[in-house]
């Protein structure tokens, strides 16, 4: 996590504020300068043991991920011509709804139905052709090995309300069921990550992606 977001001086409310748009921002600076935004979903078999331990597993196989996809992207992707076009993924630990209904369901499911989601911001005229949903789709068991711990990795296009998105995947934060450490910011080194996050503008106004 950026070491200026959050503040030590700030209450919890507005560091989650900071930290959720300063991040939100990457990835409206970067759909407004042509890049295509996808939501993220990282689903995981039973990992077991303590919290902390899930969530450093789950880091682990979304940077592994990560990774396989960079080397698609560009052919290259340590090279400087390409560093500042690497995509950007915003992950969040997330969890099922507790509806009263969904309280048993939400049992049976691996690790307690946590999972991690985000967005993923990929770059414009890179060697991935198809969009990154239709990748995955395709391509998913190399990213999902059978036995692994990834189960499956699905993304959605993000056609509007991009900020809506982005801020509703935060909500284990603002509920306090998830901490700022749990939040997974890929390219994960700050000397390779060109674009830092900046203060979000206030409102932060929807952004609508036009397809058409």
């Amino acid at each position: 996590m950026p070491g200026n977001i959050p503040q030590e001086s700030l209450s919890r409310s507005n560091q989650i504020h900071q930290l959720t748009g300063g991040y939100g921002q990457i990835a409206i600076d970067l759909t407004a300068e042509g890049w295509s935004p996808y939501l993220l979903v990282l689903k995981f078999r039973h990992l077991g043991g303590r919290r902390d331990n899930v969530m450093a597993q789950m880091h682990r196989e979304a940077a592994r991920a990560y990774d396989w996809i960079l080397s698609r992207v560009w052919k290259h992707p340590h090279a400087a011509s390409v560093r500042a076009l690497r995509p950007r993924w915003i992950l969040a630990p997330d969890v099922p709804v507790a509806k009263r209904e969904k309280v048993g369901v939400r049992s049976d499911l691996p690790n307690g139905g946590l999972h991690l989601q985000g967005v993923a911001v990929m770059p414009p005229n890179s060697r991935l052709r198809e969009g990154l949903d239709v990748h995955l789709t395709q391509e998913g068991g190399r990213y999902c090995p059978t036995g692994g711990p990834l189960l499956s990795l699905h993304a959605t296009l993000i056609a509007s309300d991009l900020d809506y998105v982005h801020t509703y995947n935060f909500k284990t934060l603002k509920r306090g069921r998830a901490n700022f450490d749990d939040i997974l910011l890929l390219p994960r080194s700050s000397a390779e990550l060109q674009c830092q996050p900046q203060t979000a503008s206030d409102p932060w106004q929807p952004l609508v992606v036009d397809r058409g």
